[in-house]
């Protein structure tokens, strides 16, 4: 006689974003026994917002962010909330460092966009991003996975494509 397999169990905690769009409470969702649960921390304590068999889950991840689907509700899970604020400061830095014709400071706030983007992956993986994802997808879940690197490369890839792009087109202008 064979025992069944058991469930890997593993725990994702994070911030949960508020469906109001008003900030973040602590958020955890965990997987075990074939069962998703996503708990919110308010102040009576955790609470369960909702708990669902591990196959009616769609799980979707993208750098350092969980979305959760069930029942036609979708939760958003972020391992670093402070990052998404940073993440527009460096943005507006390097921004103005290019109308102002200063690289120095462009240079700096590249810097500090890629420091912050190591700081949420290393979130992620504190937060037991790889470990969740990897239960979900054993426990039954449907689970898809965008990275940083797809991301990068991406990212690359079009600006790859707009180069070529423009080199042609600069070619059969001048040749015309």
């Amino acid at each position: 006689m064979t025992s069944p397999m058991p469930f890997t169990r593993a725990t994702f905690s994070g911030a949960l974003v508020n469906p109001a769009g008003n900030g973040y409470v602590p958020g955890n969702v965990e997987v075990g026994d074939g069962w998703v649960t996503l708990w919110a921390l308010t102040p009576d304590g955790w609470t369960a917002v909702f708990r669902a068999q591990a196959p009616e889950v769609s799980v979707r991840s993208t750098a350092q962010k969980i979305r959760l689907s069930v029942g036609g509700q979708q939760y958003l899970l972020l391992a670093d909330p402070d990052a998404v604020t940073r993440a527009l400061g460096y943005s507006t830095a390097g921004a103005v460092a290019a109308v102002l014709d200063r690289p120095v400071a462009g240079a700096a706030a590249d810097v500090g966009a890629l420091r912050n983007q190591i700081s949420a992956a290393n979130s992620w993986n504190v937060g037991g991003g790889p470990q969740f994802l990897d239960a979900a997808r054993q426990s039954g879940a449907r689970v898809s996975r965008l990275g940083y690197g797809a991301i990068a490369a991406i990212g690359c890839g079009a600006g790859i494509a707009v180069v070529l792009l423009v080199t042609v087109i600069t070619v059969l202008i001048i040749t015309l």
